[in-house]
C-alpha cells in the first residue's frame, strides 16, 4: 500500500491548471468584450467546460481525500500539528488578505458610486484579519480561540457576497460577475470549516469537506484571477484593450461611454486572490507532515 499518499494535491493542481486554461479560452475566444456577455450560442459550451472542470475536480477530491486519509499524514493532521513554518505561511497569507481587504475599502471610498456598507466591511474585517495574522505569526500554533477566529473570514466573504449580488445587475449573463459571486459563496463555506478544524472541533467528515470546498475555491478563484491577468498580457489586442486593473477604471469608462459598449473586464480583487492562495496553502499544509505509517516502516527496517 502506498505510504503518504497525496493524490488530492494532484487533483487540486490539475483542477487549477485546467480551469485556468478553460477560463483563458473563454475570455479570448467566446466573450464579447464590449458587453461582457458570452457570444450567443456559446453559453452552454463555455459553462459546461469551465464549471464542469471545477465541479469534477471538487467531487473527485472527496474520493481521493478519503483514500489519502487512510494512507497519508493527512489522516493524522490536526490543528495542533500545524506549527512553526506551516503556521507562519498561514499567518503571512492572512496578513496579505487583511491588508488587501483594507485596500479594497480605501479604493471603494474613491469609487464613483461609493458603497459605505462595503467600506465599513472591508476596513472592519481588514483590521480583524491583520490582528489574527499577527497573533498567528507570534504563536506559530493554533489555540482553539485563534483557530475559531478564522471562521470570521467566512463571515467577511458573506458580507462581500451580499454586496456583489446587490451591485451586479446581470450576474448570470456576465461570467466575470457570476464567478466573483460564486467565489465568495464557496470561500465562505471553506473558511467556516477551517475555523472548525483549527479550533479542534472537527467532525468525522470535516477534512473531506474541506478538500471538496477547498479544491473548488482554489480552482474557481485562481483560474479567474490569473486567467484575466494572462489574457490582459497575451490575448489579442481586441481582448487585451478591454481588460483593466481596477474597478475605478472600468466604472470611469462606463460613465464616459454613457452605457454604449461600456463594459471593461477588471482584475479579480486582490483580497479574493489572497483568499484563494490561503485556501490552497491550507490544503497543501495538511499533507505536509510525514506519514506516521512511513515512520513506523522506517523504524522497523532499521
Amino acid at each position: 500500500m502506498k505510504k503518504n499518499s497525496k493524490i488530492t494535491l494532484a487533483v487540486l493542481a490539475a483542477g487549477v491548471v485546467l480551469s485556468l486554461a478553460a477560463r483563458i479560452f473563454v475570455i479570448t475566444a467566446h466573450t464579447d468584450m464590449k458587453t461582457g456577455f458570452l457570444y450567443h450560442g456559446d453559453e452552454l459550451l463555455c459553462n459546461v467546460l469551465y464549471y464542469g472542470i471545477i465541479v469534477i475536480a471538487a467531487v473527485t477530491a472527496i474520493f481521493t481525500s478519503k483514500y489519502d486519509e487512510k494512507n497519508s499524514a493527512f489522516g493524522e493532521c490536526t490543528a495542533k500539528s500545524i506549527t512553526g513554518a506551516k503556521a507562519a505561511v498561514i499567518g503571512f497569507l492572512t496578513l496579505g488578505t487583511g491588508l488587501f481587504a483594507a485596500y479594497e475599502g480605501y479604493t471603494e471610498i474613491h469609487a464613483i458610486t461609493r458603497n459605505m456598507f462595503l467600506v465599513i466591511v472591508d476596513f472592519l474585517f481588514g483590521a480583524a484579519l491583520i490582528a489574527i495574522a499577527f497573533a498567528t505569526l507570534y504563536k506559530k500554533e493554533f489555540t482553539p480561540g485563534l483557530g475559531y477566529s478564522f471562521s470570521f473570514i467566512g463571515v467577511y466573504c458573506v458580507c462581500r457576497g451580499i454586496y456583489c449580488f446587490m451591485s451586479r445587475m446581470a450576474i448570470v449573463t456576465v461570467p466575470e460577475y457570476l464567478i466573483e459571486c460564486l467565489c465568495l459563496v464557496v470561500m465562505a463555506v471553506f473558511f467556516l470549516l477551517l475555523g472548525r478544524f483549527l479550533s479542534g472541533n472537527e467532525t468525522k467528515h470535516t477534512r473531506k469537506a474541506m478538500c471538496f470546498w477547498g479544491v473548488g475555491t482554489s480552482a474557481l478563484t485562481l483560474s479567474s484571477a490569473f486567467g484575466t491577468i494572462i489574457a490582459s498580457i497575451a490575448a489579442p489586442e481586441a481582448v487585451r484593450s478591454r481588460i483593466v486593473m481596477t474597478s475605478y477604471d472600468a466604472e470611469s469608462f462606463r460613465q464616459a461611454s454613457e452605457g454604449v459598449d461600456a463594459y471593461k473586464m477588471v482584475y479579480t480583487p486582490w483580497v479574493n486572490v489572497f483568499l484563494g492562495l490561503l485556501t490552497a496553502a491550507v490544503l497543501v499544509i495538511m499533507f505536509m507532515n510525514k506519514s506516521p505509517k512511513s515512520d513506523i516502516s522506517e523504524t522497523e527496517s532499521n
